[in-house]
């Protein structure tokens, strides 16, 4: 629709870093023309957070940066250094849903390189980011989170439907996966913990290194009440393998079988849990690190240097070695794929499904400009 000039809105900031209209933040001394487009016209005024509206758009002259931020619903604006004019364009939102969204961006082809892969995602076993450093960041909880894919889930009500995976871009680190020497996930403090106090942002009691404990203060760093709505209940799977000499093919077929040690379950259902090894497996650019490399064996540059999912932190995964009673298999600081005792202090990034009414409602998906969320 072609855009028609009605009015502008022209603010003088006087000093200071402050907010005001429809909010920015700026160095003092600059003046900002706000033009607020709505479904392509020009107004005086920009829409409400609740009229249904999302930005599609944002430009600013003479060198300055504008982004929205849904939490505040205001336009931010940085590097004014003299008189700026950004256009602000909302446009009604259709309720896309995130994972409709995202699997629009389906590849058309298999990226050959890390820029190839950085804005689609590849159909493998589900829809996934792929590659080193992937436009895949997502502001959830009030701060950094990542997709890892969209997979066809089962809910707690029975419920199959697409729904998009996150895990948390920093590492809680030195935690136990269970405060018992055994890897069964249904009873494991870790799971425990993650689901009670991290879900619910209190303070407990939590397993570290050699059965050591002390107090995770996730009244800070857990869950705010607005993200827990967003979070859904799914049936995880328990399977497991006897080894790490297996491709992520196979460990994704083994997390769905029924291999397990003895009396292990083989599905757990809850709302948050922790990486499989074959999300790490399926995160590296196949182009470089081939699909018939085993995960013990992920070390390599080619490997371990092209995936997104690797870390300078140990992580745990969800997943237990099938032949023992105690082993889970992690990702080391290296990148392979090893196992050690469930009592054992190794990083956890809390992982989620996101429920299937999540709607994005801007962002682009980079570091700076991360996908932002809303319930449609």
């Amino acid at each position: 629709m072609k855009k028609v000039l009605i009015s502008s809105i022209v603010i003088t900031l006087l000093g200071g870093m402050i907010t005001m209209g429809v909010g920015f933040k700026l160095n003092k001394d600059n003046q900002v023309t706000i033009e607020t487009y709505i479904d392509g016209i020009l107004a005086s005024a920009p829409p409400s957070s609740t009229n249904g509206y999302k930005v599609s758009n944002i430009s600013c002259t003479n060198g300055a940066n504008g982004t929205f931020n849904y939490s505040t619903w205001r336009v931010e604006v940085s590097n004014v250094t003299s008189d700026t004019t950004c256009t602000v364009e909302f446009t009604s939102n259709d309720n896309e849903t995130f994972a409709n969204y995202l699997i629009n961006k389906a590849c058309s082809s298999t990226p050959t390189s890390d820029d190839a892969a950085k804005d689609c995602l590849v159909n493998e076993n589900g829809y996934r980011y792929e590659g080193k450093n992937p436009n895949n960041y997502v502001l959830f909880n009030d701060e950094l989170w990542r997709v890892i894919g969209v997979f066809s889930m089962r809910t707690s009500s029975g419920a199959t439907e697409n729904l998009v995976k996150l895990i948390r871009n920093e590492t809680l680190d030195g935690l136990a996966w269970h405060g018992s020497n055994t890897n069964d996930w249904s009873a494991a403090t870790l799971q425990q913990q993650l689901n009670n106090g991290y879900l619910n942002a209190t303070d407990t009691t939590c397993n570290f290194y050699d059965l050591n404990t002390k107090t995770c203060y996730f009244s800070e760093t857990g869950i705010n009440s607005t993200a827990r709505e967003m979070i859904e209940s799914v049936v995880w799977n328990l399977g497991g393998t006897s080894s790490t000499s297996a491709t992520a093919e196979v460990f994704y077929n083994a997390e769905r079988g029924t291999t397990v040690y003895s009396g292990r379950p083989t599905e757990w259902t809850g709302k948050v849990g922790l990486m499989y090894p074959s999300d790490y497996g399926y995160a590296v650019l196949a182009s470089s690190c081939a699909r018939t490399t085993n995960l013990g064996d992920y070390d390599s540059t080619a490997c371990a240097g092209n995936n997104w999912l690797k870390s300078d932190s140990i992580q745990w995964t969800l997943t237990p070695r099938s032949s023992n009673s105690n082993l889970v298999f992690y990702v080391a600081s290296h990148g392979y794929l090893y196992s050690s005792n469930a009592p054992s202090g190794n990083g956890a990034r809390p992982s989620i499904y996101l429920k299937s009414n999540i709607a994005i409602m801007g962002g682009y998906g980079t570091i700076d400009s991360p996908y932002q969320l809303s319930v449609s």
